[in-house]
């Protein structure tokens, strides 16, 4: 699966952004059931669908002028399908949603999270996709920031933490535009 939006440029030196889901390696594909594999799946066309929202590339694109980032290539960004691991290797436990890796289950309840309009969602449900939304689009502009870094001769601790404290300015008040662009994402639902 492949599904790619570009956020075009607003002027001549806003890079251009590819969104896309990652191709998982068949091994990692055959570790999951078909529940399992719907549910990331769901999971990764809901974030791709959010970012690809006006609203939020309105947002990417003020982080990108304010910070004048610049570079020559287009920025490749990948949705991931399935949880990833930590940089010490082990396993991220946190996953929104009710999965539980341990019985290799996925709650009925978790399955149409992200199948339908957000009429149709309890408040429960609804908090919980405008947390991973709130996840999904401070994760973008997370990594859009390390590419006005990426030519600095600075550690990686250094960048890191710079990176988080901008992140945490991008992502003041996004409770007050975020709901428009769920619930976009959820009545694109195919």
């Amino acid at each position: 699966m492949y599904q790619e939006v570009g956020l075009r440029s607003k002027n001549a030196w806003t890079p251009e952004i590819d969104v896309r889901i990652a191709n998982p390696p068949a091994a990692l594909l055959a570790k999951y059931t078909q529940k399992e594999k719907a549910f990331f799946y769901d999971y990764a066309h809901f974030v791709v669908r959010l970012l690809q929202d006006e609203n939020v590339t309105d947002r990417i694109h003020q982080v990108i002028s304010a910070e004048r980032i610049v570079t020559e290539k287009p920025v490749d960004i990948r949705v991931m399908v399935f949880p990833a691991r930590t940089f010490r290797g082990r396993q991220n436990r946190i996953l929104h949603g009710s999965y539980s890796e341990s019985a290799s289950q996925i709650s009925q309840e978790g399955l149409d999270l992200f199948r339908g309009g957000s009429d149709n969602l309890s408040q429960r449900k609804l908090r919980l996709l405008y947390e991973i939304s709130e996840s999904a689009v401070s994760t973008m502009i997370h990594e859009i920031l390390h590419v006005k870094f990426q030519q600095r001769e600075m550690s990686r601790y250094g960048e890191e933490a710079l990176v988080q404290k901008l992140e945490r300015q991008f992502m003041q008040g996004w409770e007050e535009w975020i709901l428009v662009p769920v619930q976009q994402a959820l009545s694109m639902v195919s």
